[in-house]
Formats: structure tokens, sequence, C-alpha cells
């Protein structure tokens, strides 16, 4: 959503068309970070039996108050009014945020660290949890994914065929795992490999995912204005964890990374399956953070 459209007013004493309430409680919905503490407001297209009392029109009152500077916020908006303007503009602008890319500076410190923390290698082997991985820990969840991956041999460089794939990733899959069994465990049972090019293809596909999943649990507009070091840790949270992960189990972390404040989200950035030398770089990254 990047501009609103109203046929009547909205608010008190306004008209309040069902489909004009559900248009101005969506956009506030998106606009969250500039209203607070206001929640998540029902895109019903209703106002509270007392319109005095309605959460949509104390989201409007904040709005007028806190971004118009208003000093008798009225809680109506008329078709380009200037609360409507400035709703449209505030819109247009956290829609620009949300398609910026993270620097080429950033991007290339991120690739670094991921690869000395997640490896790059070229054939398949097991995770420490038992599943395959190519590359820089690049997941293949099962043999179909195997399969969409351009493996080549080894030894020719030839392009490598789906039954070959499919054997590899079968004998790889029945090969003990653990903390123990490290990348070059597996060398001698893989004939097939990955070259670079495809590497850092996977490393750009995975950053361009877990960029737009951070986005989405912290915000566009506020995952945009963190500083460097903290993008860093999150982006190595959620590669280590996942999204869901990420944003269910970690709800003291969560919290103090909306309240942008870092140094308690560093004391909670704790994981149980990493290394302590990794666990400290996050931390450190966050507690650092200006």
């Amino acid at each position: 959503m990047t501009s609103i459209r109203i046929t009547q007013s909205v608010g008190l004493g306004g008209a309040n068309s069902l489909n004009d309430v559900k248009t101005v409680q969506t956009a506030l919905n998106k606009l969250l970070k500039l209203i607070p503490p206001t929640q998540v407001l029902i895109v019903d297209g209703r106002l509270n039996p007392r319109p005095e009392n309605s959460k949509t029109i104390a989201a409007i009152k904040l709005f007028q108050s806190k971004v118009l500077n208003m000093v008798r916020p009225d809680g109506k908006i008329n078709p380009n009014d200037a609360t409507f303007r400035k709703i449209n503009e505030k819109l247009a602008s956290a829609a620009v945020v949300a398609v910026v890319p993270i620097s080429g500076n950033l991007k290339t410190k991120l690739k670094q660290n991921m690869m000395k923390y997640e490896g790059n290698v070229p054939h398949m082997y097991l995770d420490t949890k038992g599943y395959v991985t190519v590359g820089v820990g690049h997941l293949l969840k099962d043999v179909e994914a195997a399969k969409k991956v351009p493996f080549t041999v080894r030894d020719t460089g030839v392009v490598a065929t789906t039954k070959q794939i499919e054997e590899e990733f079968k004998l790889i899959k029945s090969r003990p795992f653990g903390k123990d069994e490290g990348f070059g465990r597996f060398k001698p049972f893989t004939k097939l490999i990955i070259t670079e090019a495809v590497a850092n293809a996977q490393v750009d596909q995975h950053i361009k995912t877990f960029e737009s999943e951070l986005k989405r649990i912290y915000g566009a507009s506020e995952f945009a204005s963190y500083p460097d070091d903290v993008k860093l840790a999150l982006f190595d949270l959620i590669f280590n964890l996942g999204m869901t992960k990420l944003k269910d189990t970690f709800p003291n972390f969560n919290k103090y990374m909306k309240a942008q404040d870092f140094k308690k989200a560093a004391i909670e950035s704790n994981r149980k399956d990493v290394s302590a030398e990794r666990n400290a770089y996050v931390r450190n990254l966050l507690v650092s953070a200006k």
C-alpha cells in the first residue's frame, strides 16, 4: 500500500462508510511506528458504538497530534485534507524504505561472516542435525531440492544427471552425523560439487530472503533504520534459526529489538546450538551498535 483513497469523511462526525473506514484502518496499521503505543487495529470497517471510545479514532487523533503536530486533533479525516495527505506521504515513504536493499559494503561483510561460521563446502555433507547441506549452509531438504541445484562431476566438470544427484543425496543422507562429523568426513563419499558461482548465487538468494523476512518481523522502516552491526547480528540469527524460530521463541529479544534497546537484546540473543564464539560475535555486535 503506497496511498489510499476515501470517498467520504472518516472519524468523529464523519460519514464512516464501511469501505472507507477499512481503508483508514489498514493505512494506520501500516504506520503504527509513528503512533505508539497504538496496537494493530481490527480491519472491520466499524467504529465503536460510542465513536469517542473507538480505537480507530484514537489512532487518528494520535496521528494528527504526533505527525501533524495538531494542538487540538479532531479525530476526523476528509478526502484530500491535511491528515489524508500526510497519511499518503508517510505510506509512500514506508513503501520506498521497504524496497531499499542493504548496502553493497554490508552485503560483502555479511557474506564473509556467513562463510566464516557456515563454511563454504562444494560437496554435499550433513550438518550437525543430519540435514543434507552444500555451499554456504544451503539446506537441501529433500532429493527434489537437491535436483534443482546445478551440480557437476568433480573430476570431469560435466553437468551431473538427476540420477547421480539422487544417488549421492541418498548416500550422504545415510551417513552418521554429529558435532564430530566435520565437512571433510563426507568428501570421500562424494563425486559431485557446485561451483563458486553457484555458491555465491545461493548466498545472494539467502540474503534477499532473510532481508524480506527480517522486515516482516521488525518492520521495513525499523529494519532500515538499524545500525549495520545490528543488521549483521540479525542476519546471523535468522540464518541459523530461521524466521519462525526467531519470531516465536525469542520473545524477550524481540521485545527489546522493537524498543531498539540493543544492549538488552544482546543479553537475550544466546543460542544453545551454536559455538560460544558465534554467540559472542552476535552479542558484541548488538552491544557495540551505535
